[in-house]
């Protein structure tokens, strides 16, 4: 295999002292395993072990490329560095996290004819221009306490309204529930470009369902580009995707596309802000600022920012693996 994810690059470490010399980066793992390394590390964090062909798909192994790939897991197995059951890797699947993996799976599976009604609901409503599932049920798995989650793309200008409209919603028809209508992350069509640029992010972008409005969906991913740097090759099944324009939406949009929507728009940026702040108001500032995004054309909406934890686990999944295997893994 010649692309690295990530460029990790994987060196055995021969020296007890732990330095390593060029002679034992020369004779290091191959980038083969490298991407392996760094993909089966990461899910790890989730519990999640993976089947060859997500293993193949993510590292963007091409079919030129799978018979050294293949060699390349079974020598990881013998090395003790990953682990193999019933059909799945990891750094440590065994029985109970395949038939975990399995269920939710299956529960995932259930839960996307909810999720596509929601998609569509929320893509009626103005100023809406793309519906795309995120969080666990994009990767196909989804826990009894997962919610659906689902990232929104907006007119710009039009975010603030866009978001009081379909929160009010939540709580009129939904009683406030966001089981099966979690709406965490909004940006406007003309912000498409992620700015946080990590394994995390990377991840939560490529896995991303598109629901409503493929050619856009497109463009977002075309406005990503540095996601490949993780992923070379790896696109998101679009066959659930839908078009929708119906008329009240278009007249709505029409009534409100004027200084009248601007001013609406800017009013409930002020007091959204206001309750969200008030609501978290017992959260340390530099912590609410990573969890929480503010701007004209986009919303983070994260109270258990996960991110940042999931990066600190992560460095320290990489050591770890370092010390116990008395490998080196470069992650510049």
């Amino acid at each position: 295999m010649k692309r690295v994810i990530n460029n990790i690059t994987c060196t055995k470490v021969l020296k007890p002292t732990g330095q390593i010399s060029p002679e034992a980066v020369n004779k290091s793992s191959t980038p083969g395993e490298s991407a392996f390394l760094g993909i089966l590390l990461y899910f790890d964090l989730f519990n999640y072990p993976l089947s060859k062909d997500e293993l193949f798909s993510y590292a963007g192994t091409t079919r030129e490329e799978a018979a050294g790939a293949r060699n390349t897991l079974t020598q990881l197995v013998e090395k003790g560095w990953i682990r193999y059951y019933d059909g799945f890797y990891g750094i440590r699947t065994d029985r109970s996290l395949v038939q975990k993996r399995r269920g939710d799976n299956y529960r995932a599976l259930q839960k996307m004819k909810t999720a596509k009604r929601y998609s569509r609901i929320i893509s009626w409503f103005p100023f809406v221009r793309g519906v795309y599932l995120s969080g666990s049920i994009s990767k196909g798995v989804l826990a009894e306490s997962d919610d659906i989650d689902y990232f929104i793309i907006t007119h710009p200008g039009r975010l603030w309204l866009t978001r009081s409209l379909l929160t009010l919603f939540k709580k009129v028809f939904l009683l406030n529930s966001h089981k099966n209508f979690c709406i965490n992350y909004f940006i406007g069509s003309n912000e498409l470009p992620i700015r946080e640029q990590n394994r995390f992010t990377a991840t939560e972008v490529v896995f991303l369902v598109p629901m409503y409005n493929l050619p856009l969906y497109r463009e977002f991913l075309d406005a990503n580009k540095w996601v490949r740097n993780y992923y070379p090759t790896f696109r998101q099944d679009a066959s659930r995707s839908f078009d929708n324009n119906p008329l009240i939406k278009r007249l709505l949009e029409r009534a409100l596309g004027d200084t009248f929507g601007n001013r609406l728009d800017d009013y409930l940026m002020k007091v959204s802000q206001g309750v969200i702040r008030n609501k978290y108001r017992h959260m340390d500032p530099g912590y609410f600022n990573k969890c929480f995004l503010f701007e004209k054309n986009r919303l983070r909406y994260l109270p258990k920012c996960r991110q940042y934890d999931l990066m600190k686990r992560f460095r320290s999944s990489i050591e770890s693996f370092e010390r116990i295997n008395r490998t080196k893994l470069n992650t510049e």
